[in-house]
Parts: structure tokens; C-alpha cells; sequence
């Protein structure tokens, strides 16, 4: 930290003021491109983008993606050696799409050499626009927002011609690497969080004619490294349908990005090692999925010869003070480890390398005043120009933040109950220093369902927990809680170990599985993202590297969605692994099974150390319901992590107290339980077959059924799952009749059509369809004066599908028509009768038709636009205007009651 900074931070903390980062931050318009430096022959360039003012003021401002782009310039400078001459920044005005074009060719293209490193970074809000060239399956192309949009493809630089920018770096140098922290996903956060999305809701709009001046096709699309662009590696922050979050400081991506990178470590890194430690500290602050591709095994930003530890310096010694460029979790209760200023990377890794431990006891957020709490026996005293390495982030880094729903909308807290509960938090002494409660919902919210039951929702709102008794929700809170603390974690290897890689753990299936377990195991590589067929039964496996130096104790963590943790070796054994060895973790029932809830990323931690400084981590074992004994002080690892899950006992204790003196790495494993899984395959690949839709068989509909059997999203489910197994039993057709039998089951035998499937389970459920509860054929549902009005409203063109939507096709070619219900938007997974009744259209596609209703996969059209036939489009989108009433109020979200047993007995049958 120079003289002038410590000033700035002196003057802030006597105003309050927390940050001097304007001090170290380059211009915003910091784009002089003049001649590239070379450093050992090769150049590193660079083009960073941060957009957070818009122009238009419909477009929502971000107010981390500055921060983000600050932070990647001193990543690069600071850590990575980028001499700032080779650095272009574009931020709010300056970042405009025509800039952006300019300052590609200029700063990189031009400037570009065989080899040479070329770094593009974007911060900002993704869209999508409608496609132009034919090139995308979904039929959309994605685009980058740049300050100037006006919301309808105005200045916004589509995938296909950002493809072609970096064909033209292609030719120049392969060693290129794209950050992209934004989302084209229509997910959104709920309510006023403070999690925000990068996304701008697309419409059915087209992106301003551009020219990159290639006269290259599209991205193909699929993604920005494929094939024609071999060596480019590109990292997104978000997939999988999930968005890209920021909060009010960064983007949730970018700041795990900066602070893996940041580490002190020996030898390189590479992006394969990169791809793995980033994912748990995203998901410990956000549900999103980083999407890591391309060329992994290249050095990270080129770099082939280690990086500097990013770090603070010692200032002074008495009081002892510290300070440095921002570091998240930095504030009160945070540890750093204190090594000697010529210490190598590999050293900065090591306990046992350090001079002693410290812990903050007040923090600017870029100096802070902090108290030895440990001292490495026979190490020098601490002097100023030593480094401290940020080991355990600070307690205000572990909280969570719990919002209760205002008692004035739907699902909304009583307020007298709302005080009693928040009474119960901020007095119960774990969970008021881990648990913040804000007026907002955040991360998590509270609110009470039709039976007045106390539940909580997740970041993704889905329901984690329903509370028989309102006692257990401090506790309850705390487990989530420290499940963010354990995502947290960082090994520290030195030279001996590299989280993530040292041990290499896979989920396996059990040898013997119940006659629930739905869908076939597909196993994933070690510390790769493994799904989990619904009810399959499971082990944990771990393998020591060959390249460990050392044997290992190895144990671990599973962390349920609901907030539990179960600690393995069940039986507090002790495991050893040397290098080269194997084990599955399979004794004493230490098997997991894939229950619900469905689709929520979960993990697995498993940690290796030393023989001599063990953990008993079956005694993290804590179910959702009730909380067991904490991890005991038996070792100095173990004494170290009781104080980091445990807030305000850290920096109490004299100096002198047990040291932690030895390497020990992590690595975790994600994982998602899965159901419906199976999709009948088309029988050949001619074309005539390949654009039907898959149908599913056995379609397991609990895991979309709300809590509430009296719900209208309920009953109409329930009833589409009889009438779809009804119809595969009894072989009824598909037909369009009269409907004129005396019972539903003559009509029934006849065959039923689409429409008719559609008004059947919504009249056939005791619910209202029209005024007179008229069938509607296609061509009713979609003419002006529609009777579906009544009881239906129209989908906005502009917002995502929802479960339950009526999607309504015509064909202005043949005059036909066809409708389905919305089950899955993500998952493309609709119901209704389907097939042909008449043997012409037979012959027209040359295979049998399919008869009967059924559930179905749109196999290409994710965006819904098409059904089976190019000729068959969609013509009107009706939602059930009851469906919307309760998804306001949270009554039609999946819930966890119609799973409650679903893994045993009869109830894992339909």
C-alpha cells in the first residue's frame, strides 16, 4: 500500500467511509492503444468491458459490473504481469457496441502475434434476440447489452458476430480466453433481493444489422469454442438455465473468479483446476452454474511460471495493522496468515512456512487493525513488509440473509408472528451470527403456505424446508448457513497438494438398488457435476493422486438442500490413503440415496490431511430437524474449523494457542437428483422421424405437484397423469369425435383429440373453463372473441412459460391445429393427446401413428415456437387465470409432500 493510499484509508475510516478503491482504479476510458510490451517474447493483451449504466432508463442499471471489471485489471496487472499498456477498458458511456468493435480489432487483432495471450472480458447484461441466419436450434441468438440499448436489439453485439470477431483473433493467435458474467436465461430473482440477474427479458425483436467484416456464418449454435476455434478457452457465469447474479459489490462468477486466482500457489494453474475450485464458491453465494469449455488444459492466462500471492502488507507492527487491494471477506473474524515479503508462492500455501496467525479485529475494507492469535514456535517476529494471506474469510462473509414475507401479500408472515420468529433467531447463540434478517427477501425467505406452515424458499425458490414446529427454525438457519461456511473453504496444500485434483472423488452407484430407483446411472469423471437418478442408492469413492507426496486421513461432508450434513466415515473411523490408492466409502450403511428435492445442486465435500492432524467429521453429521455435537478441538485443523463455524470465537484467545501447522486440500463434487429421465428414441434417423417429439413413458408428475392437493395446479395435474396413464392402459386413440356417448368412459374407448384433453382435465378437476364449460377446438381457442378468455388470461410475449400454460398451434398450410399443456419450460416437457387419426397424414411421414395422450419432449424447438411439423406454429398462449393466482402467492410451487415417500414401498409406483 503506498503513502497516498493510506492517507485515503486514514481520512475514510475517521468519515465512515469503507472503500478507496476509486484511488487504484484506472479510467474508465482507458483505451490508448499504442504499441503491445512484450515480456519473455510473449504479449499479454487484454479488452475489459464493465456496463452498469444504461442509457435507457427501462434498462436496469447494475451496479456491480464496474467493480468487476476494476477487479479483473488488477488481477491481470497486479497478479498476472499484463503490462497496462496492453490493457483496454471500456466502461458505461465509453462501452458501446460500435467501441467494443473497434477496440477488439484495434487492441487485440491488430496487436495480436502467434502465441501471443489475448484476454476478453464482459461484465454486463445478457439477451437474446430472435435469429436471423437459421443457425440456432432455440431459434435465438444471444447478445451482449451494450449502454446505448434500447431494449429491442439496438447496439447489442449478437453471439454470431462476436464468433466472427474472435475467428479474426483466431488467425492471429490461439491463446485466447473470453469471460462472460452475464446470462441470457429468463430466470429471474424473486421479489426486492438484492441478488439481481444480468439478464435483459428478451422479445421477439432483431439485433441492429452489424458487420465485423467476415464473411463467416454464425456460431453455429452452440458455443464460442467450438471446433473451428481450437485453443480458446471461454468461462460464462451461468448455464444450465440458470442466471448470472451480482450483488450490490460484484458479479457472484467474477468474484469467485478473482479470489481463486488470487491464491498464492506453486507452479501454474490451469483452467481445468480453475473450473473445479470456482463452482462451490459460486454456489455458496448464488444457485447459478459456471460453464467452464474449450482447450482446459492451457495455463491460466498463459502463465508458465507461477503468479505473485495476492495479499496484504504488513504496515506496522504495534498496533498491528495490515492492508492491501480489496479481498473479499476481509472484515472482522476473517484469519490471515502472516509469512515472511520474500516468501516464494509455494510457501504462502504452507502452515507450517508462516510466522503466525492473525485475526481482524476492525476493517476498512483496504487496511484493517487485527490481534495475533496463534505463533509458529521458533518463527522471526512479524515486521511491516510481510505478507498476510487471507486463509478464513470473515464472519460477516459467512452469514446468510433470511427475509420474511410482508405480511400484506400472498403467503405473508402475521405480523405478530413474524416478531415471535425473529425474536427466536436473534436470540439463539449460533444462529444470530450467522443468520442477517432484512425487511426484503434474499437468499432465503420465509413465508407460510395454505396450512399456515411455517417454509422457507432457497435462492431459487424452491421450498428447502416446511417447520412442523416454528422452535426449529433457528437451527435450521444456522445449518444453512454453515453449509456456506464449508463452501467456502480453501485448502492449503503448499507444495504438496492442489485442491481439487490431489483427491479425486466420484458418486458410484450401489451394487444393489430398490425397485424405486428411476432412470439408469451415467457415471461422471472425478469432481465433475454427477446427476442422480430418482431413488438410486450411492457411494462415495475417493482416489489419492499418485502425485501426492504423502499419505492422507480422508473424510468428508455431504450437504443436503435442506440444510443437513452428514459426516463420513459414519462410525468416526479413520481412513488412510496413499498415493495411488482408492477406497469407496461404503460401511455401515454409508450409502446416500437420490430423494428429493429434484434438480437443486447439492454437494459433496471430501478433505485429506495429514495423519497427525485428523477430524472426526462424523461428528458434522446434523440432520434438518435436530442439530448434534460441533466438531471437538481434538487436532489443530479441527480447532481451527470449529472456531471458523462458529463467528465471534475467533481473535479471543491469547497467543500461544494450538497451531496449525500442516498442508491439508479439499475437493468437492456437485450433484443433482434427477427423475424422468428416459425419452422414447426415434426408431431410425431419416428425417420424416427425427423432428417428432420424444415421448416420455411413466411420467413420474410428483415432482411438479404443489403441496396443496386443493390447488387448481394440483387437481389438473393429477388429472392429466390418470388420463395419461388411463390412455396407455386401455389403448384409447387418438380421434376427434362428437363426444355424444352417454359416460367419459364410452367417449373415452372412442379416442380423444387434443383440445379434448385439454378441456377434460381441467373440467373433469371440478374447475371452471369457460362460462359454460364449452370444449373449444384449436381454431376456437385462438379467434378474437376466444371463449378461453373467461377463465384464461393471455401469456405475456415477453415472459417466460410457466407450468400449466396452454400452448395453442396452427398450420396455415394444412388448416390444422394441435395444443399441449406446459409441464417443464426448462425442460421442454408439455402434455396432451397426440399422434395422427387419418391415414393420409400416415403416408405423409411414412411411420405409424401414435395414438393416445401423453406426456412429450420438444426434441429442437426450446423456445416453443413450433410443435412436430415446421408448418405447425404457435398462434395463441393461455395461462389459467387460478394458476396465477396462486403462483403469486406460492401455492402452485412444487412442493415436497407428494415425494415425501416416493423412494419406498408401493408409493415409488404411479
Amino acid at each position: 500500500m503506498n503513502k497516498l493510499q493510506r492517507v485515503c484509508v486514514t481520512l475514510l475510516s475517521i468519515l465512515g467511509v469503507q472503500s478507496c478503491q476509486t484511488a487504484t482504479t484506472p479510467e474508465s476510458d482507458m483505451c490508448d492503444i499504442g504499441d503491445a510490451i512484450a515480456i519473455d517474447g510473449t504479449r499479454h493483451l487484454a479488452l475489459i468491458v464493465g456496463v452498469g449504466d444504461y442509457a435507457n432508463e427501462s434498462v436496469t442499471d447494475l451496479p456491480g459490473t464496474l467493480a468487476d471489471a476494476n477487479g479483473i485489471y488488477q488481477l491481470l496487472t497486479n497478479t498476472y504481469n499484463f503490462p497496462k499498456e496492453n490493457i483496454c477498458m471500456l466502461q458505461n458511456e465509453a462501452a458501446t457496441s460500435d467501441n467494443f468493435r473497434n477496440a477488439f480489432k484495434e487492441a487485440l487483432v491488430d496487436r495480436a502475434r502467434e502465441n501471443d495471450v489475448a484476454v476478453v472480458f464482459y461484465a454486463g447484461h445478457g439477451s437474446q434476440v430472435t435469429d436471423q441466419n437459421g443457425d440456432e436450434p432455440d431459434e435465438w441468438d444471444e447478445t451482449f447489452v451494450f449502454h446505448n440499448a434500447d431494449g429491442w436489439g439496438a447496439d447489442e453485439l449478437v453471439d454470431d458476430d462476436f464468433h466472427k470477431m474472435l475467428q479474426q483473433l483466431h488467425a492471429k493467435t490461439r491463446n485466447i480466453v473470453a469471460i462472460v458474467d452475464s446470462c441470457n436465461s429468463g430466470t429471474s430473482t424473486r421479489g426486492d433481493s438484492e441478488l439481481q440477474a444480468r439478464f435483459l427479458p428478451r422479445t421477439a425483436r432483431t439485433a441492429t444489422p452489424t458487420s465485423s467484416g467476415d464473411d463467416g456464418g454464425g456460431d453455429g449454435g452452440g458455443d464460442w469454442a467450438p471446433d473451428s476455434l481450437p485453443g480458446l478457452v471461454a468461462l460464462t457465469a451461468a448455464s444450465d438455465g440458470t442466471p448470472a447474479l451480482e450483488t450490490a459489490e460484484s458479479g457472484v462468477f467474477t468474484g469467485a473468479l478473482i479470489q481463486v486466482l488470487s491464491r498464492p500457489r506453486a507452479g501454474i494453474m490451469t483452467y481445468a483446476q480453475l473450473s473445479r475450485q470456482v463452482p462451490p464458491l459460486v454456489a455458496a453465494n448464488s444457485y447459478q452454474i459456471p460453464y467452464f469449455q474449450g482447450d482446459l488444459n492451457r495455463a491460466v492466462f498463459g502463465n508458465r511460471s507461477g503468479t505473485r500471492a495476492a495479499g496484504w502488507d504488513v504496515i506496522d507492527v504495534d498496533p498491528l495493522e495490515i492492508g492491501g487491494p480489496p479481498l473479499t471477506g476481509a472484515g472482522r473474524g476473517a484469519e490471515f496468515r502472516v509469512y515472511d515479503g520474500a516468501a516464494t508462492p509455494g510457501d504462502l500455501g504452507d502452515p507450517a512456512k508462516a510466522k503466525a496467525t492473525v485475526v481482524v479485529t476492525e476493517s476498512t475494507g483496504l487496511n484493517a487493525r487485527a490481534v495475533i492469535a496463534t505463533e509458529m514456535p521458533g518463527a522471526a517476529a512479524i515486521e511491516p513488509g510481510d505478507l498476510a494471506v487471507l486463509v478464513r474469510v470473515s464472519d460477516d462473509a459467512l452469514k446468510i440473509r433470511v427475509g420474511l414475507r410482508d405480511p400484506n401479500l400472498p403467503g405473508g408472515i402475521p405480523q405478530r408472528r413474524a416478531d415471535a420468529i425473529r425474536e427466536m433467531i436473534v436470540t439463539d447463540p449460533e444462529a444470530k451470527a450467522l443468520v442477517e434478517l432484512v425487511d426484503h427477501d434474499d437468499q432465503f425467505e420465509l413465508s407460510i403456505d395454505e396450512r399456515s406452515r411455517l417454509i422457507l424458499r432457497g435462492p431459487e425458490n424452491r421450498i428447502r424446508n416446511v417447520y412442523a414446529s416454528e422452535d426449529t427454525v433457528p437451527q435450521s438457519l444456522w445449518q444453512h448457513a454453515r453449509q456456506r461456511a464449508l463452501l467456502l473453504l480453501v485448502g492449503e496444500g503448499g507444495t504438496d497438494f492442489v485442491d481439487h485434483s490431489t483427491l479425486q472423488v466420484q458418486l458410484v452407484e450401489s451394487e444393489s438398488q430398490s425397485e424405486c430407483a428411476d432412470g439408469s446411472w451415467v457415471a461422471a469423471q472425478p469432481n465433475e457435476e454427477q446427476l442422480i437418478p430418482l431413488c438410486h442408492k450411492w457411494h462415495v469413492k475417493v482416489r489419492l493422486s499418485e502425485q501426492s507426496p504423502k499419505a492422507l486421513a480422508v473424510g468428508g461432508v455431504a450437504l443436503s438442500s435442506d440444510g443437513s450434513t452428514f459426516g463420513f466415515p459414519f462410525d468416526g473411523r479413520t481412513e488412510i490413503l496413499r498415493p495411488g490408492e482408492e477406497l469407496i466409502f461404503n460401511k455401515n450403511e454409508e450409502g446416500f440415496v437420490g430423494v428429493p428435492p429434484l434438480n437443486i445442486q447439492e454437494h459433496i465435500l471430501v478433505f485429506g490431511t495429514e495423519e497427525s492432524n485428523p477430524v472426526p467429521w462424523h461428528l458434522m453429521t446434523k440432520s434438518a430437524a435436530a442439530r448434534g455435537p460441533g466438531i471437538p478441538r481434538k487436532s489443530s485443523l479441527a480447532r481451527a474449523l470449529h472456531n471458523y463455524l462458529n463467528p465471534g470465537t475467533r481473535g479471543i484467545q491469547a497467543s500461544g494457542g494450538i497451531v496449525e501447522d500442516t498442508t491439508w486440500t479439499i475437493s468437492a463434487v456437485p450433484f443433482r437428483v434427477r427423475a424422468n429421465q428416459s425419452f422414447k428414441k426415434a426408431s431410425t434417423t431419416t428425417n420424416d422421424i427425427d423432428i417428432r417429439e420424444y415421448t416420455l413413458r411413466n411420467f413420474d408428475v410428483r415432482p411438479y405437484l404443489p403441496d396443496d392437493p386443493d390447488s387448481a395446479v394440483y387437481r389438473v395435474l393429477k388429472q392429466a397423469e390418470w388420463l395419461a396413464g388411463a390412455s396407455r392402459r386401455e389403448g384409447f386413440s387418438y380421434l376427434q369425435h362428437d363426444w355424444s356417448k352417454a359416460s367419459d368412459e364410452a367417449n373415452l374407448a372412442e379416442g380423444i383429440d387434443c383440445s379434448r384433453a385439454i378441456w377434460y382435465a381441467f373440467t373433469r378437476a371440478g374447475l371452471d373453463y369457460n362460462r359454460s364449460d364449452s370444449y373449444l377446438a384449436t381454431a376456437q381457442m385462438v379467434a378474437d372473441d376466444s371463449l378461453m378468455a373467461d377463465d384464461f388470461e393471455q401469456c405475456p410475449a415477453n415472459e417466460d412459460l410457466s407450468l400449466g400454460d396452454i400452448l395453442v398451434y396452427r398450420s396455415d398450410v394444412r388448416n390444422d391445429g394441435h395444443v399441449v399443456m406446459v409441464i417443464d419450460p426448462a425442460k421442454r416437457i408439455a402434455w396432451g393427446s397426440h399422434g395422427w387419426d387419418g391415414s393420409a397424414k400416415e403416408s405423409d411421414y411414412k411411420i405409424k401413428a401414435e395414438t393416445g395422450v401423453e406426456f412429450q419432449r420438444i426434441k429442437y424447438k426450446q423456445d416453443w415456437r413450433k410443435w412436430d411439423r415446421p408448418d405447425m406454429e404457435l398462434k395463441g398462449c393461455w395461462r389459467y387465470k387460478r394458476f396465477d393466482d396462486e403462483a403469486k402467492s406460492g401455492i402452485s410451487l412444487p412442493g415436497l409432500g407428494a415425494l415425501g415417500r416416493v423412494c419406498s414401498g408401493s408409493r415409488c409406483q404411479l
